[in-house]
């Protein structure tokens, strides 16, 4: 049988190393090896990759268990065995929320500055030079506000929903539901005669949180394709060097987009639905834990792979550190213990 939390936290923990050594040489290629005409759009580049780091490392002391038990999908912190008082995990629970919420947001102001430069409206960017940046930063923020807030309020613990789960929590995960704190969207209440009825503070604060990401998605995919019909017309008039930096920067963002739709935003929809039809997902909703503690190690990656500035800096200094090794004793004794490969004109 899987031993599920062990398991959890030992991924959450390789993923946050994943995290933060990808991330951190993600802007150190930034700082030091950006294209010259990247402008202002590495500030929102390098902020991206911060807010990675620490999102990683939030999700390390969280340690969130989402798990779906027929009409709601919970976020479960583990307070069982903590001295820390639950107000603390309540408070840490719900800026998880809050991260959770805006990082779709954060993708949404990249595809706009992308499009902005790639039509060269010169009066637009200069909202995101400077200080301006910080105003724009904003709307994420406000975003994952609401999912904070949303977390904290209509889903917070309740004698309905604690009543329902406590069954559940103790027979699947071996949890008090009086030990732990969680936050879920319990969208049903039962009346003084046993009918169910709709809990409207958690349906409206989940539609809320769905607005919010449906905004973000539908700025992404509206600059986005907007983004890919102009580099089309427009690029082909221009350098093949700046057209060549445009198009990487372009699918590298792409590829950054697709990693937490598919790792974050599916599986937690796909969840919500099944609580909403009361539809129950058992131990198949505990990936998400995994899927998500995923996202900021793999994220960074397209991007280093994308941009020749970045995949060349990698080459050159593995290429550095090979040359050095071949110098040392080590590396000589391996180098003439390589074996020769003959071919029919001689040896290679």
């Amino acid at each position: 049988m899987i031993d599920w939390e062990n398991s959890q936290y030992a991924f959450q923990i390789i993923a946050a190393i994943l995290a933060t050594i990808s991330n951190s040489l993600l802007i150190y290629l930034i700082t030091h090896f950006s294209p010259k005409d990247i402008g202002d759009y590495k500030h929102l580049m390098l902020f991206i990759s911060m807010f990675e780091v620490v999102y990683a490392m939030l999700d390390l002391i969280v340690q969130p268990i989402f798990y779906s038990f027929g009409a709601t999908f919970t976020l479960i912190v583990n307070t069982t065995n903590s001295k820390i008082d639950k107000k603390f995990w309540e408070i840490m629970a719900m800026i998880y929320c809050g991260f959770f919420g805006s990082s779709m947001a954060i993708f949404s102001l990249h595809y706009v500055y992308r499009y902005w430069v790639i039509t060269g409206n010169s009066q637009n960017l200069s909202y995101f030079k400077g200080r301006r940046i910080f105003r724009w930063l904003v709307i994420p923020f406000s975003i994952g506000l609401i999912w904070a807030l949303v977390g904290y309020f209509p889903c917070y613990p309740r004698k309905g929903s604690s009543d329902y789960l406590r069954y559940g929590v103790q027979e699947k995960l071996s949890l008090d539901i009086d030990q732990i704190v969680y936050f879920a969207p319990y969208f049903y209440e039962k009346n003084d005669v046993g009918e169910d009825l709709i809990y409207w503070p958690s349906f409206v604060g989940v539609c809320l949180n769905s607005m919010s990401i449906n905004l973000s998605m539908f700025v992404v995919v509206f600059y986005g394709v907007k983004c890919w019909n102009k580099m089309r017309n427009i690029l082909t008039t221009t350098s093949s060097h700046l057209e060549k930096n445009q198009n990487q920067l372009f699918y590298a963002l792409v590829a950054q987009t697709i990693i937490p739709i598919i790792l974050m935003h599916i599986p937690a929809l796909t969840m919500f639905m099944f609580s909403f039809f009361e539809l129950d997902a058992g131990h198949f909703s505990r990936l998400v834990s995994f899927s998500i503690a995923l996202f900021p190690a793999l994220d960074p990656i397209p991007t280093i792979l994308i941009i020749s500035s970045y995949r060349d800096a990698i080459k050159k200094f593995v290429q550095k550190k090979c040359s050095k090794f071949r110098k040392t004793k080590i590396g000589k004794l391996l180098v003439k213990a390589q074996p020769k490969v003959k071919c029919s004109n001689g040896v290679m």
